[in-house]
């Protein structure tokens, strides 16, 4: 059983990974975009570009997906370690909760 100090990280780690979460996504992006028109260049062919942007495509959505889903559920099991039942708070409330846990 964890306890709530560890429960206070957990949720302030998760909050911290949602905020960093678009600047990734975009960065997975731009990569693709980037290798994606590489690709097309010197193979000679848009068709060939165009092919690797859509599965890089395809493959960023799905990481997306897979860590949003992880993010959430880690908030979920930092909120039940808690015993918060509240999940209307925003993350300003929940950041001044944390900090009254983890200091005294």
């Amino acid at each position: 059983m964890a306890t709530k100090k560890e429960g206070a990280k957990r949720l302030l780690d998760t909050l911290d990974s949602a905020k960093k979460l678009k600047t990734r996504l975009g960065f997975a992006l731009g990569q693709g975009l980037v290798l994606s028109l590489l690709i097309g260049y010197f193979t000679e062919q848009w068709r060939f570009g165009l092919a690797a942007l859509l599965v890089f495509g395809l493959l960023v959505q799905f990481a997306f997906e897979r860590m949003k889903n992880s993010i959430e559920a880690s908030r979920l099991e930092a909120l039940s370690q808690l015993g918060w039942n509240d999940d209307s708070l925003s993350e300003e409330e929940y950041r001044a909760r944390i900090l009254k846990i983890l200091n005294g």
